[in-house]
């Protein structure tokens, strides 16, 4: 819808709302910088952060104090200067797009299916209506699926952030061993089928067994 974004943007219908090209190359004529030039000024506050430690280490506290001016000048831009290219800036648009979509399109569905569910139970015919009910089944694992496209959102669209501006999820890697990393992987490969199978054939049985009083 023409100037709708715009408005919820600025509440202003026409005004100016950046695209992907203006953060990633920049946008003069509306003072929009590019993210190469906030990697330049990036990559200057990480040496002067480096210097303001290798004075602080030398207890040369003159060179320190230079360096953190320096430093404090560019600090907003920390981030950028782990940077490679300006376009790795950009997240994986296309997957949280439509991550984000699935997961409105479940969040829609699922108020609709619990008021037929209130309404047939008013009636007194839930436990006999069997399209409902099956719909019900399906959903219990459709809301799984609507979770996970949650968190896709949510640690995709952040991309490449740890915290944004300041530190890439490059940087912010853990320093654990892979070993331990695996191990723990392979525990939660092994535990979590095992719960679902448990969870599947208890439901199974429930299912068979029908509902109380019928």
């Amino acid at each position: 819808m023409p100037g709708l974004l715009s408005f919820l943007a600025n509440r202003q219908a026409g005004s100016f709302v950046p695209g992907i090209d203006d953060l990633v190359y920049g946008n003069k004529d509306q003072k929009v910088m590019g993210v190469a030039e906030k990697m330049k000024k990036g990559q200057q506050a990480v040496a002067d952060l480096a210097a303001f430690k290798h004075a602080r280490k030398s207890k040369n506290d003159a060179a320190a104090k230079t360096a953190l001016d320096r430093f404090t000048a560019n600090k907003e831009f920390l981030g950028y200067g782990y940077l490679s290219t300006p376009e790795e800036a950009v997240p994986p648009v296309s997957t949280a797009f439509y991550s984000f979509h699935i997961m409105v399109v479940l969040g829609s569905f699922f108020p609709v299916l619990f008021v037929a569910c209130l309404f047939y139970t008013f009636k007194k015919k839930i436990a006999t209506t069997r399209w409902l009910l099956s719909f019900g089944v399906i959903s219990l694992f459709l809301g799984y699926v609507a979770q996970q496209m949650g968190w896709v959102v949510a640690e995709v669209g952040r991309q490449p952030w740890a915290i944004q501006g300041l530190m890439p999820v490059k940087v912010a890697t853990t320093n654990i061993a892979v070993g331990h990393v695996q191990a723990t992987f392979f525990m939660f490969l092994a535990v979590f089928p095992l719960l679902l199978i448990a969870e599947i054939k208890i439901m199974l049985k429930q299912i068979s067994i029908g509902p109380e009083g019928m």
